[in-house]
Parts: C-alpha cells; structure tokens; sequence
C-alpha cells in the first residue's frame, strides 16, 4: 500500500514539475484510440490542487443553473442520448457512471479522462468505456449551443441521468467545470483506488481528495450497476479462493475466468464480464448492501467494507434503508464532482472531447519537443 508520504509527494510533482516532464499520453487511465496527441501542462492546475485541506480542495464556485441561458437546451439533449443509449444496451449506466469517478479522482473533474492516448492500454483503464455518448452529446452541444458547455460538464450530466435510466433518483448536480489541457499517465496508479485495497487504504484515498467515510461507503454503492473483469478479482481465486465467497459463487467465478477449466489459472480471460451486483445487476438500488450482507462483494474492496468495525454500519443501515442511500449517494456525488475543477478562465471549453483546442498561440503550450505528440486539430 502506498504511504501518505508518496502521495503527496506525487501530488507536487504534478503540480510543480516543469511542462516538458508532462509529455506522456495517459496509458494506464485515460481514453486509448489511435490519434496522435500532445499532452500538456495546464497552468492554472496548481490552483485547482491543494494539499492541506479538503474543504478548500473540493469548494469551487459552481452552480446548479450555470447554462440556463447559454445552453437551455443542454438537459434535454444529455437525457435523450443517455436514454437512447440505455435502451440499446441497458449494461450502459455502469461505464458512464464509472467515467465521471475516475476522471475527478485522478487529476480532478476535468475532463482529463476523454483525452487520446496513442499508447498500449494498461490494465487500470480495462473497465471504462461508452466514450461515444460522451462525443454523441458533444456534437450536438456544438451545434446548437457551440464553445459552451464543457466535456466535464457532460460526464457530470450523464452520471446523473445513467443513474436515473438505471432506475435512481435523478440528482441535480452543480455545473460550471472547464476542461484541462493536459492528462498524465502515473497519476492514475496513485490516485485511483484500486480494487485490491480494504478500508484503512480505501480511505487513504478518498480522504486525499476530500471525502470522508461515509462517501467511501455509499459512493461504492455504485457498484450495484456495471460490471468487473478478471484481472480485479484474481488475488480472490488464486492462488487460493477466498473463502469468504458462498461456494457456489466462488467456482461460478473461477469457472468464467477460466473458461470452464480450460484456462489454468494464474491464467485468465480477461474479456470475461460479470456483473457487480450478481441479483439486480440493472437496476440502481441498494442491493449492493444486501449482497455484502450475503458474502456476494465481488472485489476485496467491497468485501471488506462489511467486516470492518469502521463501516459495518454503514453498510446495514444502507442495506435495511434505500432512501437513505439514495439520499446519501446525491450528496457524496455532489461532493466527488467538485474534486480539483477548473473555472473562471482556468483550462478551456473543448470542441471535441477527446483532444484539447489547437488555436492556442502561446508556445508555452504547444511546445516543439520530441517528448510530444501532436493530437491538435487545425
């Protein structure tokens, strides 16, 4: 497990290490499709960052009406795409609710997680996908409200209303991000709480951002739609199954990694997809809880969070009280969303999400180095 130390040290390296050091593509997190890119340094990104305290880190000037008069027509065209999506694949509300956690996570609720990578994906960025609605809704913005509404907006919006296709509430979320100009690789390893973790490391890093315990609990409530994949799941079957797994659950597990035996493990298929929630694995609710209760956490990061003294009652209450999860998850949303945004004039509204505007002239953002790729447009 990392310590608070190496943390924080990483976190002054992103915001202090000169431009040039912020040269490689997002390999580990970030959107990986075949386009050149160029990954720079955002200057206002030391601004967004603050190491001492949460409160201040997570206290940017939102507003739930931001385009009310520049984009009215913003809700409307988010719900149609995202409802649209849903009825052609209804597995499509974990992806886009686990895009908007792992873009503010990692460098802040900026959009950075939509940026092209021209390098080989690694395992970390396995479980995100459904960028095409992000795009789909995009275009649209740009047709009928151009240079307006940010792509981090957008990943804010659709979280919301995939929750609600998924059959939760719908929650009003604060508006008002701008996209940062660059995404960088390492980050995603040290910010991005990994599935392995139990709660005193789960904790370590939500409260790095500003969030506290109860967040840890209910926001992993999300785990109640989307799907995981063999590699999260491996230091739970091998070398020895985890005997906190019913049987039955255990040897249905290690039967789809392994291709019914056909793969040995340490081997597996990682293309093989289960669901989180394995009783309503479509419906937003609070079955995640239950399933806890029942020894059905499929992750050690979910498993974990009923036997500890720290969390256990969390997990009741959530699991005996849907309305207290439903209320507790819009605040813990609402709170992840306001993790190192950008404002004001800090970054800027992208045209395309998945690469930054080419129309700045400042050559301290659009350096000629060797270290960079170009992803700009003309």
């Amino acid at each position: 497990m990392k310590s608070t130390r190496d943390v924080v040290t990483m976190r002054l390296l992103l915001v202090f290490v000169p431009l040039f050091i912020f040269s490689q593509s997002v390999e580990a997190h970030f959107r990986v499709v075949p386009r050149s890119r160029r990954s720079l340094v955002d200057e206002n990104r030391e601004a967004a960052y603050t190491l001492d305290s949460g409160h201040d880190y997570i206290a940017p000037p939102l507003e739930f009406d931001f385009y009310k008069k520049t984009c009215p027509q913003l809700p409307r065209i988010v719900q149609k795409v995202v409802a649209a999506e849903f009825a052609f694949d209804p597995t499509s509300a974990g992806p886009q609710l686990r895009l908007f956690f792992h873009d503010c996570f990692v460098q802040g609720c900026d959009a950075s997680v939509l940026i092209n990578s021209t390098n080989v994906n690694q395992a970390i960025n396995f479980s995100i996908g459904n960028f095409f609605v992000i795009d789909d809704i995009k275009e649209q913005l740009e047709k009928e409200c151009p240079g307006v509404v940010s792509c981090a907006d957008v990943l804010a919006l659709v979280a919301v209303y995939s929750v609600k296709q998924a059959g939760g509430p719908l929650y009003d979320i604060e508006l008002g991000r701008r996209d940062s100009l660059t995404s960088y690789a390492p980050s995603s390893e040290t910010f991005l709480p990994a599935f392995s973790l139990k709660v005193s490391g789960l904790l370590e890093d939500f409260k790095l951002v500003g969030l506290d315990l109860v967040d840890l609990v209910v926001l992993s409530g999300a785990h109640t739609i989307g799907q995981g994949h063999c590699n999260s799941i491996i230091n739970r079957i091998y070398p020895h199954v985890d005997t906190q797994y019913p049987k039955y659950y255990s040897e249905q597990l290690v039967a789809n990694c392994t291709d019914n035996g056909a793969i040995k493990l340490p081997n597996y298929d990682n293309n093989t997809q289960f669901f989180n929630d394995p009783i309503t694995p479509l419906q937003f609710d609070n079955q995640y809880f239950k399933n806890l209760k029942n020894n059905l956490g499929l992750f050690t990061s979910d498993e974990s969070l009923f036997n500890d003294r720290r969390t256990i009652k969390l997990v009741e209450r959530y699991a005996n009280n849907q309305d207290a999860f439903f209320k507790q998850f819009g605040v813990s949303l609402r709170k992840m969303g306001k993790i190192g945004v950008l404002t004001g004039t800090q970054g800027q509204i992208r045209k395309q999400c998945w690469v930054r505007n080419s129309n700045n002239a400042d050559p301290a953002l659009n350096p000629i180095s060797l270290n960079f790729t170009d992803s700009t447009t003309n």
